[in-house]
């Protein structure tokens, strides 16, 4: 059958309307629920939503750690999360850093970063043809969940004080390094951790690797006579030794065997005299505490060492902490037991010395350190508080007050005078220096060309609201614990105390050996008149922020270190009290510190009632004072 044209058109038409039909019910039909899902693809997109990282916050509430939110560069839409540490090189050994995971990879950071990190949330997006976010449309997600923020027991006043402190001496004694540590003995909390070099956790590639370490728990070494105190303890609670027993001195050097080995001498083979267990702290005799570690006994004298601690870790919050196996007893030789009375075959860190003091200075009881305060929601809800925890009791209150009054007399008249301050007349220092050698591995026995050198004190000596440990690494020419860690613990106590924010009492003039010619009034005056003033009276000034910042004298401080006054200039603005209530000291002090006057407070915690009034005009000279309650 011969088709026409017209008809063969319409043939093919019709074919390939029925093979379009075909097709468009496959697509719509068939295949619908695919074509439907690749659709939605790319009309939209799922998104993470990262969850805030915690902070990490001092005692007080300032920020040490947090993580901000940046535009990323390269898609506008796009925001990435960068951690930040607002206070620079301030306890970074402690805190760590992340990495560019956002993971933590040492120190706090590292510890808890499973608390930090809190759940991530997700988002569905809708795209426009372009696959431009459509703002304003949104679909189904969930929100992230923040990490928890975190409370240190660190005081950032002080971990600064200590930190500044460190860096002078390590300048000063040109030595390797330096720590401490400062701790309440009453609560195990730790108020500042500090190592020097630092680092700046913000720019980690300029960061050695030494600078990142933090000593305060990983230095291992042998603590000399700062151990002498773990001695005495131990026999007097043992009733081994009568403290008043008087003991020879052996001119300096002791045989109490055959073996060649069986020699000790005291330092530099120097005679220190007879002397009873006191006398023999306070000059740091080592045949005297090697005879009085014998009267204890092997077997008694490790078991006390072990109830000091110094078998295991401290186990504080920190990752990193390291120890060395207390040698068993089984392994002492006849010159072990003596040797570890001063402070030699015994390997421990700087947090177990610290803990075994904090023992003596809080009445004989070990406790368990602590570096977390608490553990905040994001919104500020606490859902974790720390409270002090008690080992075990190791002395009795009697042993323990026995052995402070021995600290005392160390710094008193014995090897630790150079800790003495004579801006804190009434404030007693007690503690104790140490010196050790450094083994070389290279050598096989011990350089004496590097040394350890370290001090340990109790503030108030009689009554320790502080225990407070620094240890210098090889430092260079005086290199005694007196003469190098002593200083710089001086230094530590003496900012503390004179400053107002942290000090346990409120010092001021009154507190120190003044400057007669000092007593003035600055504040409110120019500086030229402030300058003439000072030398007509001929008192040493200095103006801690230039000559040029402001015109006005708005605070002042005393200069112990050239007995005259720092002067602070600015402008005056406040002409009404502010309303201070509700604060914290640390807060109220700083809104009031640019007004003349003198400041009291009673209590703690927060501001509940103050004198003057909120918008009470103000005078010159004006008396400040302020009643804190930590009841709501």
């Amino acid at each position: 059958m011969h088709l026409s044209g017209i008809t063969w058109v319409m043939v093919i038409a019709a074919a390939v309307w029925a093979m379009l039909l075909a097709r468009t019910f496959q697509i719509q039909v068939v295949d619908g629920e695919k074509y439907r899902q690749i659709a939605s693809n790319r009309a939209q997109d799922r998104t993470i939503r990262v969850a805030p990282r915690g902070r990490i916050l001092d005692r007080n509430g300032n920020v040490l750690a947090q993580s901000i939110q940046e535009r990323n560069k390269d898609e506008a839409n796009k925001w990435d999360t960068r951690r930040v540490y607002p206070q620079g090189v301030l306890a970074s050994q402690l805190l760590g850093r992340v990495g560019r995971d956002g993971q933590g990879l040492f120190g706090l950071e590292y510890q808890f970063d499973e608390e930090f990190r809190g759940t991530d949330g997700w988002q569905i997006r809708v795209l426009s043809g372009n696959r431009v976010v459509q703002a304003g449309r949104k679909m189904e997600g969930a929100d992230p969940i923040p990490g928890k923020d975190l409370v240190l027991t660190i005081d950032k006043n002080i971990q600064e004080i200590a930190e500044n402190a460190l860096k002078a001496g390590v300048e000063k004694y040109r030595a390797q390094s330096a720590s401490a540590i400062i701790a309440d003995p009453a609560t195990g909390e730790i108020l500042a951790m500090a190592n020097y070099p630092s680092f700046d956790p913000n720019v980690p590639l300029t960061a050695k690797s030494q600078a990142k370490q933090n000593d305060c728990i990983s230095k291992i070494y042998e603590p000399g006579s700062t151990f002498k105190a773990i001695t005495a303890a131990t026999a007097i609670e043992t009733k081994s030794v009568n403290p008043k027993t008087v003991f020879s001195g052996e001119k300096g050097r002791w045989a109490f065997g055959s073996g060649s080995k069986d020699v000790i001498h005291d330092d530099g083979g120097r005679d220190h005299g007879d002397h009873d267990m006191t006398g023999a702290m306070a000059v740091s005799s080592n045949i005297i505490f090697a005879k009085i570690a014998d009267s204890i006994g092997d077997e008694k004298f490790f078991s006390y060492i072990r109830k000091f601690g110094f078998r295991t870790k401290t186990s504080i919050e920190l990752p990193g902490e390291e120890v060395m196996p207390l040698k068993e007893l089984g392994e002492w030789s006849g010159r072990t037991g003596k040797t570890v009375g001063f402070g030699h075959e015994i390997m421990v860190n700087p947090m177990q010395m610290v803990m075994s003091y904090c023992a003596i200075a809080n009445g004989g009881n070990l406790l368990q350190p602590t570096i977390v305060r608490e553990w905040r929601s994001s919104d500020g809800e606490v859902l974790e508080r720390n409270s002090p925890e008690k080992v075990r009791r190791v002395i009795s209150e009697e042993s323990a007050a026995q052995v402070r009054t021995m600290l005392r007399k160390v710094v008193e008249t014995g090897t630790g005078q150079r800790v003495n301050s004579k801006y804190l007349s009434d404030i007693y220092f007690g503690g104790k220096t140490g010196t050790a050698e450094k083994y070389s591995s290279d050598l096989k026995g011990y350089d004496k060309s590097k040394q350890i050198s370290s001090f340990i004190g109790l503030v108030p000596a009689e009554n320790p609201s502080y225990v407070c440990m620094v240890f210098v690494d090889e430092p260079k020419g005086s290199t005694s614990g007196g003469a190098t860690a002593g200083p710089i613990f001086r230094k530590i106590m003496e900012d503390i105390y004179f400053s107002p924010l942290i000090s346990p009492a409120y010092y001021n003039l009154e507190n120190i050996v003044p400057n007669e010619k000092c007593n003035l009034e600055f504040v409110g005056l120019s500086r030229i008149a402030a300058k003439k003033q000072a030398d007509q009276s001929g008192c040493p000034i200095s103006f801690v922020n230039g000559e040029n910042e402001g015109s006005t004298v708005v605070a002042t401080e005393y200069d112990f270190e050239n007995g005259g006054r720092k002067l602070r200039l600015g402008s005056l603005r406040l002409q009404k009290m502010p309303d201070l209530k509700g604060l914290s000291l640390r807060d109220a002090l700083e809104q009031i510190g640019e007004l003349s006057g003198v400041v009291e407070y009673e209590g703690k915690g927060w501001v509940k009632r103050q004198i003057p009034e909120p918008n009470a005009p103000l005078k010159r000279n004006e008396k400040f004072k302020l009643v804190l309650s930590e009841k709501g």
